[in-house]
C-alpha cells in the first residue's frame, strides 16, 4: 500500500489525504497508483513521472511529455472494486458499480433512462430489476465517459441493452456525438452484486480477466 501511495503526485496524495476513511483514502491510492504502473508498462517509464490532465468535461488525459503518446484511458472504481481500460489512439470509458439500494430505483429510471430502456426495465421480473438497474447504468456511464461529454450529455440521449442473458449492445448512439468507427460495448462478468462496462471505439474490445489492483 505504501508503495502506491507513493507513486502519487503531489495533486493526488493531497486528494486522497482529503478523505476522512483510511479505508477510501487506501482504495483512492490503489486505484491511481496502479493506473500508473498499467500505463507507465505500456510506455516503458517510471509511473512517478506520468503527468495528467482534463479535458473541457473532466475526461482525464497524459499530459506532459507524454501527451503525444496516443495511449487513451479511463479508469472507474466503487467499493473494493475497480476496472481500468486502455487503448492506442481510440476513445474509451468504462465503469463499474457494486449493486446497492438507491431508494427510489424506478424513479431514477424514469428520469435519466431512454423511452426504450424503461420499456425493457419495467419488462424485467422484479428479482432481477437491480442488476438490469446497474447494468444499464454502467454501460451508459461508460459511454458518456468515452465521448468526453460528462453529464452534459443527456443520458436519454442513446439506448443500450440489458438485462440477464442480454448481449451488452449500443443499440443506438446518441445523435449528439459523432463517432467514424461506432462503438464495440463488453460486460466484463465480475460475479454476482457487481455491474462492469467496457466501450470502445471501432469493432474490437478485448477484456483481460479479473485480478487484484493491490
Amino acid at each position: 500500500m505504501a508503495r502506491l501511495h507513493a507513486l502519487l503526485s503531489a495533486d493526488e496524495q493531497a486528494r486522497a489525504a482529503r478523505f476522512l476513511s483510511p479505508v477510501h483514502r487506501d482504495r483512492y491510492a490503489v486505484a491511481h497508483g496502479r493506473l500508473r504502473e498499467i500505463l507507465a508498462e505500456r510506455l516503458e517509464v517510471a509511473p512517478e513521472d506520468l503527468q495528467f490532465g482534463q479535458a473541457e468535461h473532466g475526461k482525464p488525459h497524459l499530459a506532459g511529455s507524454h501527451a503525444r503518446s496516443g495511449l487513451q484511458f479511463n479508469l472507474s472504481h466503487s467499493g473494493d472494486r475497480g476496472l481500468v481500460g486502455w487503448a492506442e489512439s481510440l476513445h474509451l470509458g468504462v465503469d463499474i458499480e457494486l449493486w446497492r439500494p438507491l431508494g427510489d430505483e424506478a424513479a431514477l429510471v424514469r428520469r435519466f433512462f431512454s423511452p426504450a430502456e424503461n420499456a425493457a426495465y419495467v419488462a424485467l421480473p422484479e428479482p432481477e430489476r437491480t442488476q438490469g438497474f446497474f447494468e444499464c447504468w454502467t454501460r451508459k456511464e461508460a459511454y458518456i465517459k468515452a465521448v468526453g461529454r460528462g453529464l452534459g450529455l443527456p443520458l436519454d440521449s442513446f439506448d443500450v441493452s440489458f438485462g440477464p442473458g442480454r448481449e451488452a449492445v449500443l443499440l443506438r448512439p446518441s445523435a449528439e456525438v459523432q463517432a467514424d468507427r461506432g462503438w464495440s460495448l463488453a460486460a466484463p462478468g465480475l460475479g454476482r452484486g457487481v455491474s462492469a462496462a467496457v466501450i470502445l471505439e471501432g469493432d474490437a474490445c478485448h477484456v483481460l480477466p479479473a485480478k487484484s489492483l493491490e
